[in-house]
């Protein structure tokens, strides 16, 4: 039997059963989000102006890009745009999860907020960068994470708790 009539006979199963629960008046079953979304985190920094900012996704500037996408394929290297002269990537802080949604039910996003007193600068990550003191817990789950996880910061730049969180989105 071929792949082709494999994908086909599976199909008219899908379909069969999917006809079955309406008529029953079932609700349908969930089937499985696959492939990975993949995160990057683009972290720039701008000396002159002592300030941090991140990307996730792209904006209106493409000289901010991160290349946060959704693949079959994960994503081994992270994608971001170059700065603007002003504010320059710090590869160092930037990073990309490829998380594989077929992994669990839940995909549980950190947010780990960091903010140094003596340069009065905040930065967030999402995912964990080169410098895994600031690391964020993001991971894909069969259990909904209700903490936060996060890296302790380097002395300089601390976590936040009051600003950091965690959200669980169902993907299944």
């Amino acid at each position: 039997m071929t792949r082709s009539m494999v994908r086909q006979l599976w199909t008219l199963a899908v379909a069969a059963a999917v006809s079955v629960c309406a008529v029953m008046g079932m609700s349908t079953p969930a089937f499985a989000a696959s492939g990975y979304l993949n995160l990057h985190q683009c972290v720039y920094y701008s000396g002159s102006a002592s300030d941090h900012f991140t990307t996730v996704v792209t904006g209106g500037d493409g000289r901010f890009a991160a290349g946060t996408n959704v693949s079959n394929t994960a994503d081994a290297s992270v994608s971001c745009g170059a700065g603007d002269g002003n504010y320059s990537l710090v590869p160092l802080l930037s990073g990309v999860k490829a998380l594989n949604l077929s992994n669990g039910r839940y995909l549980n996003l950190h947010q780990c907020v960091y903010y140094s007193g003596s340069a009065t600068n905040h930065f967030t990550t999402v995912v964990t960068g080169g410098d895994g003191r600031f690391a964020a817990g993001t991971n894909v789950s069969n259990t909904a994470d209700t903490g936060v996880s996060c890296g302790a910061g380097d002395g300089n730049y601390s976590l936040v708790p009051l600003l950091s969180g965690v959200k669980a989105l169902t993907v299944a």
